[in-house]
């Protein structure tokens, strides 16, 4: 039995886990340069207009900052299950700053958009081992009877950082441009890299025989979601790449129908997808997906909506969603306790619902809509969000054994992010073909967008309701 392995089922005897002076030192610290990595993914919505001028892009390509930044967090997050019995949690966390400071001083200096865009997916690196990494310790100090509690914590950071990052890049951009936002982040990390090095212990052993890396695993499953993130792109680009997009699509396919036969099939798997044969690891990691899609998808174009539709200012775009940001945060917490006395189902019915009902709203706003109305429509669509995100993805690994913890944390931020980052593009993509004008967003194709992403929560909750296994908390 590997330490790793060892290590949380002892926490699982222990009522208090780690001592709490120990779990407190090491959660404050790896929180706040996860922080700054999570916030990093949104704080480039709130410059999409400016940068798009500058660089002369449209909003199918000057998403990619966003979107491709969260898709490379996903590829990397895959390969993070391999690096936690490798290399031991202080300096995993570490390498994760370093390379994250690294893009934020290229994004910094970067003289046009195509280094800019490689920049952002340096940072993406760093945050996509920080991401999963900060899950694996945060279940690994709680026994599992508080693994709602857990991730409820981490998921202040997961859906509270993001949804903060266009407010404070707001202000930064209106008063000292978008560079700045390199310089505060890069700050932030040189900070926690320093605190890290004498106050970081390795809280997550690594195994006495550590797993070896399957290279062909890695080189399919990330040559296979790129290539489908490259159909998606080519589809946005118009009717003459509509063969192109087709042909990415089948090479990725492939490449993914071909890793995940290989990953049933070998001995150390690069993501352990038989962690699917639970059905309750299934149907919640599904739920999850939705709630990162509707999360995600609206985190970018109700800014831009704000922006390009309305015409308010970065700083205003980045105070709209505010105070849903500030809800979700609060609510994480919240939820994640509910999940441990109450079980998923009434989340999953008040998650599903709040989440329509918001969703559909959004289909009927103009140019002339007060801005109190879009703020309160994204702190209700956020309700939603905290509902179905971060408890279900706790009651997800709860499902698993303790040795497949690391496994399937790995596979649900991979997932999420992967497939977060290629729906939002798509949505994108639909609200682009509906508009009227060469930026790629009006009323009526933001509506549009919308009314996709309702029907895609409405299918989420039927599959969520009929499929999840009933538990005796519900």
């Amino acid at each position: 039995m590997g330490a790793m392995q060892r290590m949380i089922e002892d926490t699982d005897q222990r009522p208090d886990g780690l001592p709490r002076r120990q779990r407190f030192v090491v959660l404050a610290v790896m929180m706040s340069g996860t922080t700054a990595a999570c916030i990093s993914q949104s704080m480039m919505i709130s410059a999409l207009p400016t940068i798009m001028h500058e660089y002369g892009v449209n909003a199918s390509l000057g998403q990619l900052l966003t979107t491709s930044y969260i898709f490379t967090l996903g590829l990397i997050s895959a390969m993070t299950a391999f690096l936690v019995h490798r290399v031991n949690s202080k300096t995993l966390f570490i390498a994760s700053m370093l390379c994250f400071v690294t893009g934020c001083a290229a994004a910094l200096f970067a003289p046009n958009y195509p280094l800019l865009l490689a920049s952002r997916l340096l940072q993406a690196g760093g945050a996509g081992i920080a991401l999963p990494l900060i899950q694996v310790v945060a279940l690994s100090v709680y026994p599992k009877s508080e693994y709602g509690r857990a991730m409820g914590l981490v998921g202040l950071i997961i859906g509270f950082a993001p949804a903060i990052g266009p407010t404070v890049s707001g202000f930064l951009i209106d008063f000292w441009g978008w560079r700045s936002v390199f310089v505060v982040l890069g700050i932030i990390t040189m900070v926690v890299i320093a605190l890290a090095l004498p106050l970081l212990t390795d809280v997550v052993k690594r195994p006495d025989e550590p797993e070896r890396f399957d290279v062909p695993s890695g080189l399919l499953y990330t040559l296979g979601f790129c290539a489908v993130m490259a159909g998606v792109t080519l589809a946005e680009a118009g009717e003459g790449f509509a063969l192109a997009a087709a042909a990415a699509f089948v090479a990725g396919a492939t490449a993914l129908a071909v890793f995940a036969r290989r990953q049933l099939r070998i001995e150390n798997p690069l993501l352990k997808l038989a962690c699917f044969r639970s059905r309750t690891f299934t149907v919640s990691t599904v739920l999850v997906l939705a709630a990162q899609v509707a999360f995600m998808a609206g985190s970018i174009m109700v800014p831009l909506f704000v922006q390009d539709v309305q015409g308010d200012s970065a700083a205003v775009s980045g105070l709209t969603i505010l105070p849903g940001a500030v809800l979700l945060g609060m609510l994480n917490p919240v939820t994640g306790r509910m999940l441990d006395r109450r079980g998923p189902r009434p989340l999953i019915v008040v998650g599903c619902a709040v989440l329509v009902a918001g969703t559909l709203a959004f289909c009927l706003l103009d140019a002339n809509t007060p801005e109190w109305v879009v703020t309160v429509l994204y702190g209700v669509r956020t309700v939603g969000v905290a509902c179905l995100m971060m408890p279900l993805t706790a009651h997800a690994c709860a499902a698993l054994p303790t040795a497949d913890i690391a496994q399937g944390t790995a596979i649900i931020t991979s997932f999420r992010q992967i497939f977060g980052s290629i729906a939002s593009s798509a949505l994108i993509a639909v609200m682009a073909s509906a508009s009227g004008n060469p930026l790629g967003i009006d009323a009526f194709g933001f509506g549009v967008s919308f009314a996709v992403q309702a029907a895609l929560i409405v299918v989420g909750f039927v599959v969520g309701m009929a499929l999840l296994p009933r538990t005796a908390k519900g």
